[in-house]
């Protein structure tokens, strides 16, 4: 089925709903589009339905509703042609493993062939390029040769980064790629998240556990309770005192600080700011 010249542009969603046995997750949520070259934070309290949404746009857990890409409902495709224009990262990346950075990109570079007459063998020297490229693109040249579980946090999470970006995919779908990395490597995941939503036009939809983290990055947020969607939107306008108390139960509002917006309760920062 053909991507092209679309209806309706961009990523959206029309009545998902998800289920866990007899648990219902996912309650009619329908995303308003999500347009290339944009990069949107999903936020919401634990248990919301964050990461359940990422995996059900991905095609890796049954849903009802639809999932629509350029007017496409991606839930009618085979999931191996799915797979080809949307790729989804989890929150965490294997650390055992015998590979190097180069092998691991290669292998998920080959990985992203195979739905087009793929044929076992060497890579191409298309495909070697892309990996080297992407590689460069995300600074991680001087780490090629490196095993896997010799590197840092974010090291591994720019490793899963480029494995992501080397099949080339329409959508990244992104599960708090940012959790767990010290300040520095939080700063570098999120500089490469955004410079390759824009430089590759990519719809890059984040899950994020930091609201401030999500006001300092995103071009707009969609607001996930109990499994519905609260709120879809540009951060500014979405993010206020009526959403904080409803969504989060706190006496919050959102304050200029030093000329950026942060979200603040009782005058101090509620999360940890991953941006200063």
């Amino acid at each position: 089925m053909s991507l092209n010249a679309p209806s309706t542009p961009g990523l959206s969603t029309a009545g998902l709903n998800m289920h866990y046995g007899s648990h219902q997750v996912l309650r009619d949520v329908s995303l308003p589009p999500l347009a290339p070259g944009t990069l949107t934070a999903l936020i919401g309290p634990n248990a919301a339905g964050k990461s359940t949404l990422l995996r059900g746009i991905a095609g890796l857990q049954k849903t009802t509703g639809q999932v629509l890409l350029d007017g496409v409902d991606l839930n009618r495709l085979p999931q191996v042609e799915r797979a080809q224009h949307i790729v989804y990262l989890p929150q965490s990346l294997p650390e055992r493993t015998r590979l190097c950075a180069f092998e691991a990109v290669l292998s998920a570079a080959m990985a992203g062939h195979r739905g087009a007459g793929f044929a076992p063998g060497r890579p191409s020297a298309a495909v070697l390029h892309g990996v080297e490229q992407v590689l460069r693109d995300l600074d991680l040249t001087a780490l090629a040769d490196r095993p896997i579980d010799a590197l840092s946090g974010g090291q591994r999470q720019l490793v899963g980064l480029a494995q992501a970006l080397v099949r080339q995919p329409r959508v990244l779908l992104l599960d708090e790629p940012t959790s767990a990395l010290d300040l520095y490597h939080q700063c570098q995941v999120v500089e490469a998240i955004t410079r390759a939503t824009r430089e590759r036009q990519l719809i890059t939809l984040v899950v994020v556990h930091d609201i401030n983290l999500a006001l300092g990055f995103s071009q707009q947020v969609v607001v996930l309770h109990n499994g519905r969607l609260a709120a879809a939107g540009p951060a500014l306008e979405v993010i206020n005192q009526q959403l904080l108390r409803d969504v989060y139960g706190v006496d919050g509002r959102l304050e200029q600080v030093r000329g950026r917006p942060l979200v603040m309760v009782d005058g101090r920062l509620p999360f940890h700011s991953a941006l200063g």
